[in-house]
């Protein structure tokens, strides 16, 4: 295969992962066939079936790239929180989540979202989680234990709970409420609209102080 085919192969794909997302946010995961997006990229669906299979195998290569995304940027931010950029771990560990939840990225969360609520539980399928387990290396989780240890030796994170637990739940908490609120903003009836964005940075400031070490006595 030539460069220029090579080529041409990679932006047709990035092209399709692109519009497929975006049709994924606005009409659902279940609810988006593939006509759909051989229509919204302006190729047949034989030529879209040339690059994948169905709708699960292009859903999945979506989040591939968006996971791909996040995980840099949050690695990033680790990177820094371990070379004392901040004033404390717990600092640092703020703008790490504040990342979890940045509306600038709201579309990837979005697909995120979708993908996840279609395949909740043990309906993933065993070939998705081999493929999950593999984008998401255990260094990444490693990583943000390692930050949350070293906050409990300078004293600015509460040792009485072990790191891990702590890493995993903040991990887990702020982007899945994110995300919760972002599929479920025009029909919460529990708070006014206007409201709705205010919720993630309280959550963020209630596992943060509930981080913090307990006074002294």
């Amino acid at each position: 295969m030539t460069k220029r085919m090579v080529y041409q192969t990679e932006a047709t794909r990035d092209k399709i992962i692109s519009i497929a997302e975006a049709l994924f946010i606005k009409n659902g995961f279940a609810d988006t066939q593939m006509k759909d997006i051989a229509a919204a990229t302006g190729m047949s669906r034989n030529t879209l079936y040339r690059y994948y299979q169905d709708k699960y195998d292009l859903g999945f290569a979506i989040l591939v790239v968006v996971l791909k995304r996040k995980i840099d940027r949050y690695d990033a931010i680790m990177k820094k929180i371990e070379a004392g950029h901040f004033v404390s771990i717990l600092a640092g560990l703020k703008v790490l989540m504040q990342a979890y939840s940045d509306v600038q990225y709201e579309d990837d969360d979005r697909f995120i979202a979708e993908f996840d609520g279609y395949y909740a539980g043990s309906r993933i399928p065993t070939e998705f989680r081999e493929k999950l387990t593999q984008l998401l290396p255990d260094t990444v989780s490693q990583s943000l234990t390692n930050i949350v240890t070293l906050g409990q030796k300078e004293g600015s994170i509460r040792a009485d709970i072990p790191a891990a637990y702590l890493a995993v739940t903040l991990f887990n908490a702020v982007p899945t409420f994110f995300r919760r609120m972002l599929l479920r903003r025009d029909a919460l009836m529990e708070i006014e609209q206007d409201a709705i964005p205010q919720l993630t940075p309280i959550l963020i400031q209630l596992l943060l102080d509930g981080m913090k070490p307990s006074p002294q006595t």
